[in-house]
């Protein structure tokens, strides 16, 4: 996902299997695609990659998802996941992720169309602001009435 592609665009392929390491190899075999491992939780979400570039991704289907056959999602960009969501659902959509958040990745919402194709809508994170430098302290500035005071603190210290 490195580059940002245009609302409407399709932008991302994701592969949902029930055999992540017989795929890794199908794929790697059939394509040549290089595979960079990323830990998700207690899951492992594998991005694919062609020629340095990342192409899509794969994860394992674990038994708590249910009886999900394996299957590949394509994702569109869009520049309100939520909106999106809602305006498919008011087009005869149904709604299976309204939206989640991938912390540090974007958010992203999945919906069966009114013939019964699934496809995913997402939007990237947006980058963090820069920060604003840090500001040295200011310094207080003596009154003149400390410097009067300090010389006579002094002389009487010296006299005992």
């Amino acid at each position: 996902m490195a580059d940002k592609p245009a609302p409407g665009t399709f932008c991302w392929n994701e592969l949902m299997t029930k055999d992540a390491a017989r795929a890794r190899a199908f794929y790697a075999a059939l394509f040549g695609w290089k595979m960079s491992d990323m830990p998700m939780g207690p899951d492992v979400y594998t991005i694919l990659k062609q020629d340095e570039k990342d192409v899509g991704g794969l994860m394992q289907i674990r038994a708590d998802m249910g009886p999900v056959p394996s299957h590949w999602l394509a994702y569109v960009e869009v520049a309100d996941v939520d909106a999106s969501t809602k305006k498919a659902a008011e087009l005869g959509a149904r709604v299976q992720v309204a939206g989640m958040d991938v912390p540090g990745v974007g958010r992203f919402g999945v919906f069966e169309d009114p013939t019964g194709a699934t496809l995913a809508v997402f939007r990237r994170a947006q980058p963090a602001a820069p920060a604003k430098p840090a500001q040295s302290p200011k310094r207080a500035k003596p009154s003149k009435r400390s410097k009067r005071v300090a010389p006579k603190a002094a002389k009487k210290s010296r006299r005992r």
